[in-house]
């Protein structure tokens, strides 16, 4: 289920995202985590969002590193894939984090790649991965621009939780709309003026997809373009890392071995 909240500056706007068919199929790369101890398997839990990213014929998931930080090799990580009838997921093989080179690239290096033992088999409707041949220009973005941000909340009242005496997982996905603020004062991270607070706050939306909404006056149609994933935050405000330091990343040490077409 996805829902959608819009910032007060964008009241007016009185999007929905029925009227965004292009963004509603591109929130199908925001998914959720879930994290089981092999030592105590009946209690699985669901922390965090990540982001199913597609170069080539290869995909993987990429979060913010803060989120996989307590996992170890007694920890089982998956991502949900599918949400009707029986769950689908992929199991996590390893996860690369990069190592910043001085103190102030730290909070730049905020995240970390997720291989999958296996190539996702996402679910037509449920989940899919973001081409990455569509990323938005960061220095193009003028401020009040607009921004959908996807997540997984752990504040919702009856979403994002496990029942344990059931044995199920109840997801949902959120949506929040909001403007561009500017470069952040935290190296290669970007400031996006949007509220979390009917929802109980951002917890949750770490390592979730940010796209810049951009409107086509000839088609009438809303297109995004991922610009980075979220790493941290408060009710009102977001920051997220620039995909101009994720992708080099991304490109130099994950799809190496990858055909360059389409970059």
């Amino acid at each position: 289920m996805l829902e959608m909240a819009a910032n007060d500056p964008m009241e007016h706007v009185q999007l929905t995202i029925q009227d965004m068919p292009e963004v509603e199929r591109a929130a199908k790369c925001a998914l959720p985590i879930i994290f089981t101890s092999l030592d105590h398997p009946e209690y699985p839990g669901v922390h965090g969002t990540c982001t199913a990213l597609r170069f080539g014929a290869d995909s993987i998931f990429v979060t913010a590193a803060h989120v996989v930080a307590n996992s170890d090799d007694r920890t089982m990580v998956e991502v949900g894939l599918g949400f009707r009838g029986d769950p689908l997921r992929a199991r996590v093989r390893e996860i690369l984090k990069p190592h910043p080179t001085e103190e102030q690239y730290e909070a730049v290096c905020d995240f970390a790649v997720m291989f999958p033992v296996s190539p996702p088999a996402f679910v037509a409707g449920d989940s899919d991965a973001y081409d990455l041949a569509r990323v938005a220009k960061m220095d193009a973005a003028p401020r009040k621009s607009l921004f959908g941000v996807f997540g997984y909340p752990r504040s919702y009242e009856d979403r994002n939780i496990v029942d344990y005496a059931a044995g199920t997982v109840t997801f949902g996905l959120h949506l929040a709309i909001g403007t561009y603020e500017g470069p952040s004062s935290i190296k290669g991270h970007h400031t996006l003026d949007v509220s979390t607070a009917e929802i109980g706050g951002p917890n949750g939306f770490s390592g979730g997809p940010v796209f810049r909404l951009l409107f086509d006056k000839a088609s009438g149609a809303w297109t995004p373009a991922f610009a980075g994933i979220v790493t941290m935050g408060g009710p009102k405000r977001i920051q997220f890392i620039d995909i101009a330091f994720l992708g080099k990343f991304l490109l130099n040490e994950v799809f190496r071995g990858t055909p360059q077409g389409g970059a």
